[in-house]
């Protein structure tokens, strides 16, 4: 009962200082956005310009990467990360996001559990499932039901940790401008 008293406090006051300082944060938002947006076009330029295999595969709208940014650090005020990482950025990765949501964070023990209830159900429901490991069923089960293999709803659900959400959503195009500039750089290293 205290819990979730604090919790919902906690959100409140993250609300209220989000709120407080909403004008800074989304001026921030459109600088990051901005500043992003020129890397990538300049490492494209970069990647163009070489004879490097590279090249950058999506230049981000400004407006809908700031409106990401401060999203995502709305909801971190909150305390609400992993609502806004399966309602914002876990769609375009996955189906049925809201069903996966579940299955975030779960521990070693609570996610073989899990495995092993799905591969019990499909063997109870069809005999020639028990030609199959749990480990096969459930990646079977992940696949049919969230469309992405096993491996990758592990990495992306299972494991799922906050601080490694931001992290991921506040670095990945600037991987993608090192990635670009280290592949264009072995190509020149090469020739040289």
């Amino acid at each position: 009962m205290f819990g979730n008293i604090g919790d919902e406090l906690t959100k409140q006051t993250g609300a209220q200082m989000f709120n407080r300082f909403k004008p800074q944060m989304q001026a921030l938002s459109q600088v990051v956005a901005q500043r992003e947006r020129a890397q990538l076009e300049h490492a494209q330029r970069l990647a163009d310009a070489s004879n490097a295999d590279v090249s950058v595969d999506e230049l981000p709208d400004i407006e809908a990467r700031a409106a990401q940014l401060e999203t995502m650090a709305e909801r971190a005020s909150q305390a609400d990360l992993v609502g806004w990482y399966f309602e914002e950025f876990a769609p375009d990765h996955l189906d049925n996001p809201e069903k996966a949501v579940a299955y975030a964070g779960l521990n070693d023990d609570e996610w073989q559990n899990q495995k092993e209830a799905w591969a019990k159900n499909y063997r109870s429901t069809s005999p020639e499932a028990e030609a199959y490991s749990d480990e096969d069923l459930a990646g079977l089960h992940v696949e049919n039901t969230f469309g992405v293999p096993l491996e990758e709803f592990e990495a992306n659900v299972v494991d799922f940790r906050p601080s490694e959400a931001i992290q991921d959503v506040l670095t990945t195009n600037l991987r993608t401008v090192e990635a670009v500039m280290a592949t264009v750089a072995e190509d020149m290293e090469g020739e040289a």
